[in-house]
Parts: structure tokens; C-alpha cells; sequence
């Protein structure tokens, strides 16, 4: 029990370590559209973007293993399908981040060397920033939706947390997927108010989520009653198979 409310406490800690990392990961200088030369003249603000973009890789990812152990109990396949799809985003995350790498090492250059051939830089520099784009704000952020969306619906299942914080989760997941989904056909830009609008009821769920995970924890009568379920197995199955050899020696 004492280890499952570690683990618990630690799974909010990194909900909300994740949020605000993905805050300070913004970098404005990699979303100007001179790009090319504001990265290398804010170097450090890309870098401590890069570095934020890492932790929140793994908070996603430590959220993900420490809570896995607990609900698996509850749902063997719902529980491997959203630890599957948080590795998924994991792996998308690093990749966004070696991506602006990339574009500040090529902003360095260009700004260093001044070519005359600036139009290759451009050409270059856009498809590195257009893909860290739809990595970032479509496909990581799809895939991290319908690993949540998993998960809410295993925790409706099991009444682990109260029902409005699994509701609210569905429903911040779906404005989210809304979002991405606008990016992707260019219904919206990356970084608008219609986009934040959209995800803000997913950042303020995380904080709040993580708060409860870490004063209140999981359901405690549930993981009681679960617990006693399962030892209570090996005991019938005891009693029935005595019954049976009584029975069988009758017979004989």
C-alpha cells in the first residue's frame, strides 16, 4: 500500500512537472518567422527550450510506468495500451527536440557564414521547422490523446479517481485532438489564441489531476476491495478443489 501511494504522489509530481515544463519549452525566437537569424541570437532561450522539451519527455513517460503497475490490475490490455501510446510520444518529443537542434545549428550557420545562397538555408530551414511543427502540435500531441483518452476511460472503469475528473480528462482530450487536427489542415497557426483556447481545459486538468494524485491519491476503498478480490482467489480455489477430492474418494 505505502509503495502504490509513492508511486501515486510521484505520477502527480510528474503531471505537473510535464505541464510546466511544456510551458517553458516554447521558444519564440525558433516561431519567429526570421528565424534563421533570431535562433542564433537567442541561443540560450533555444537551448533552455531543448532542455525543457527533454524533461517534459520524460515526465510523460514517468507518469506512464508509475501508474501502469497500479492499473493494470484493472485492465491488463487498456493499461499496456496507454503505457504504448506514451512511449509512442515520448520518442516523438526527443525527435521535436533533436529538430530544433537542427534549426538553431543551421540559424548559427547562416548567421556565421552570411552565403549568398540564402535561399537553400531557407528552403532547408522551413522544412525542418514546418516538420518539428506537425511533429510537435499534430502527430505527438493525436497520439498523447488517445493514450489519455485509454486511460480516462480505464479509470471511469475502475472508479479510481472521482467521475468529473475522468470526464473532464475525455473532454479535454477530445478539444485537444480538435486542435491538432485544426493545425493539421491549417484551419488554425501553431501558437494562436483559438490553439491555446483549445488546450487550456488539458493544462489546467494536469495541474489539478497531478494535485489530487499527489494530496488525495487513488481510491483507496477500491484498491482495498480489488485487493481483497484477488486474495481471495487462491483460497476458493482451495476450497473447491478439496471438495472435489471428498467427492471423488465418495465415489471410490
Amino acid at each position: 500500500m505505502g509503495s502504490e501511494k509513492l508511486k501515486t504522489r510521484f505520477a502527480g509530481l510528474f503531471m505537473i512537472v510535464g505541464m510546466a515544463a511544456g510551458l517553458f519549452s516554447v521558444a519564440p525566437a525558433i516561431d519567429s518567422r526570421h528565424y534563421l537569424t533570431e535562433a542564433a541570437a537567442h541561443f540560450n532561450q533555444v537551448i533552455i527550450g531543448a532542455v525543457f522539451q527533454f524533461i517534459m519527455a520524460l515526465s510523460y513517460l514517468g507518469v506512464a510506468l508509475l501508474l501502469y503497475p497500479i492499473i493494470r490490475r484493472f485492465s491488463g490490455s487498456l493499461a499496456i495500451g496507454f503505457l504504448s501510446f506514451r512511449i509512442i510520444a515520448t520518442n516523438l518529443v526527443i525527435f521535436g527536440t533533436i529538430l530544433l537542434l537542427l534549426i538553431l545549428a543551421l540559424s548559427n550557420e547562416f548567421v556565421s557564414n552570411s552565403p549568398e545562397n540564402a535561399s537553400n538555408f531557407q528552403a532547408l530551414g522551413n522544412a525542418l521547422k514546418i516538420t518539428r511543427d506537425y511533429i510537435n502540435h499534430v502527430f505527438m500531441v493525436l497520439i498523447l490523446c488517445i493514450g489519455n483518452f485509454i486511460l480516462y476511460i480505464l479509470l471511469i472503469r475502475s472508479k479510481l479517481i472521482p467521475l468529473w475528473l475522468s470526464v473532464w480528462g475525455l473532454v479535454g482530450t477530445l478539444l485537444s485532438a480538435v486542435a491538432s487536427m485544426l493545425i493539421l489542415f491549417h484551419i488554425v497557426e501553431v501558437i494562436t489564441s483559438e490553439y491555446l483556447v483549445l488546450n487550456m481545459p488539458t493544462a489546467v486538468l494536469e495541474l489539478v489531476l497531478g494535485m489530487w494524485l499527489i494530496v488525495v491519491g487513488l481510491n483507496k476503498k477500491v484498491l482495498r476491495a480489488h485487493r481483497t478480490k484477488v486474495n481471495s482467489r487462491p483460497e476458493r480455489s482451495y476450497k473447491s478443489n478439496r471438495t472435489h477430492d471428498k467427492s471423488t474418494s465418495v465415489l471410490k
